[in-house]
């Protein structure tokens, strides 16, 4: 294998590592945002149950 040959292959090698990262960095950027909402939705509902506590507004 030549030099040319041998440098292509480990371009090739590269290229699909970091096609794979990329794909792995996807999927924790999703979770994070799916995290993220969650969190926001459980921060409006502490906030809104502190809220009907302090009124004596419990349901």
């Amino acid at each position: 294998m030549n030099t040319d040959e041998h440098m292509l292959e480990v371009l090739q090698k590269t290229l699909a590592k970091i096609d794979e990262l990329n794909a792995r960095l996807g999927h924790i950027e999703k979770d994070l945002t799916s995290i993220d909402k969650y969190q926001m939705n459980m921060d409006h509902h502490a906030r809104a149950i502190e809220a009907a506590t302090k009124n004596n507004n419990i349901m």
